[in-house]
């Protein structure tokens, strides 16, 4: 693959910017609760630990009623569909991120929550130049990390005293090359520059960052891009990094995707929620859109991979963009977009998801169109063909999930 063709697939990634409260958010009806099988917790099933810390912590949702919610969502609704133009003005190490130091970086995000990005560098080190000369340089990584993050960038070696979740970091010494204590304990004295440090989930009442994830060593523009998709998608809540690195790669980078994809036989809305269709298998719908990174790596890295090709046939597989105007028919129900409607999605989308809406999700639908399940964020490849054969093959109705993963040695 050529260059051209490599920058034109970086573009087409990043041309849109989603708002990591997006994901965050849950359209949640008090009456239906957290909108989940009582049968499966999914998301909850596989809890990550990042380089064996011990704090690690699933992401808190934030909890609304549902006006609440839908009236925010608007608001981020329109702002994911401004194109971010005009390149941010160059640093004097040549990149084009909007740094700032870490006290600022907490401070925001007290008024409005986004993951912490922390690149740590010395003076004398070369790759954190090159680093910022050409990774940090690239307008549409700088662009979606000032779009969406906070970025931090710290001198592990630096003399200056920081405060940080209420504790005084001060240097210890005056010579060159002395690790800023600071510095030392959020790298887990493990001192190796370039290294980045993606922070996510501030807890305001604790004041700190439950998710915390090290990167060590130089990141080009193409290993940098899963990572800042890892973090702001909340990939992290089902999928190790190195996995969803390898999805990630596959997905946009190699030359039979496109061919694998057509042979899907996904179906429109319109066709399955017309009133009338029927159908002896369940249905499995996607709700997606083309702007959430993390559901074009589903749709194109996870369904298309080989471990599903036998069990997505017992399903009848809808391709759900919750942006579609057309009237759709469930449960002999009429839903319709209204120009007067505060919710920015297609109202079915939002009874599909339980009044929980979350990109990307999974809805696991029986023969008579009854909700089974309704799964929230990105599912990987192994995970996904786990739920597949546990409802495909009615498992559901004799043992519970946890007994089913335990079987499988999961």
């Amino acid at each position: 693959m050529n260059q051209t063709t490599q920058r034109t697939q970086r573009t087409q990634r990043f041309t849109r910017f989603g708002s990591e409260q997006l994901w965050n958010l849950r359209f949640k009806d008090p009456a239906i609760g957290k909108g989940f099988s009582p049968n499966v917790s999914i998301h909850n099933s596989r809890r990550i630990p990042i380089f064996k810390s011990s704090n690690f912590q699933i992401i808190k949702s934030i909890s609304l009623s549902r006006a609440s919610a839908v009236k925010i969502a608007q608001v981020l609704f329109i702002q994911l569909f401004i194109l971010v133009s005009g390149a941010y003005g160059q640093n004097p190490d040549g990149s084009r991120v909007n740094w700032m130091t870490i006290e600022e970086a907490v401070k925001a995000s007290k008024q409005q929550p986004r993951p912490v990005l922390l690149d740590f560098y010395t003076d004398w080190c070369g790759w954190c130049k090159r680093m910022m000369a050409t990774t940090y340089a690239d307008e549409n990584v700088a662009n979606y990390i000032n779009k969406n993050f906070y970025p931090v960038k710290f001198n592990a070696e630096g003399k200056d005293t920081v405060m940080f979740q209420g504790k005084k970091y001060m240097p210890v010494s005056d010579a060159p090359r002395t690790t800023h204590p600071l510095a030392a304990e959020l790298l887990q004295g493990k001192m190796m520059y370039p290294t980045t440090l993606f922070m996510n989930n501030y807890d305001a009442a604790k004041d700190t960052f439950p998710f915390r994830f090290i990167v060590p060593g130089y990141l080009d523009q193409k290993k940098l891009e899963p990572f800042l998709v890892y973090t702001l998608e909340n990939v992290y809540r089902s999928t190790p990094p190195e996995e969803f690195n390898q999805t990630f790669e596959r997905a946009f980078f190699d030359t039979t995707i496109n061919a694998l994809m057509q042979k899907i036989p996904w179906k429109q809305p319109r066709e399955v929620f017309d009133g009338n269709f029927q159908s002896e298998k369940k249905r499995l719908v996607f709700i997606h859109t083309s702007w959430c990174n993390s559901c074009r790596v589903m749709e194109r890295g996870v369904f298309t991979d080989t471990l599903l090709t036998a069990i997505l046939d017992r399903y009848v597989a809808v391709d759900f963009n919750p942006e579609i105007q057309d009237p759709l028919f469930w449960n002999g129900v009429l839903y319709q977009r209204k120009s007067e409607d505060r919710f920015p999605f297609h109202p079915l989308s939002l009874e599909l998801t339980r009044k929980n809406f979350i990109l990307p999700s999974v809805i696991i639908l029986d023969e008579k169109d009854a909700i089974i399940d309704a799964i929230p964020f990105y599912l990987p490849p192994v995970l996904m063909k786990d739920i597949l054969t546990y409802y495909g093959n009615d498992i559901h109705k004799q043992k519970s999930w946890a007994d089913f993963r335990k079987e499988l040695g999961r």
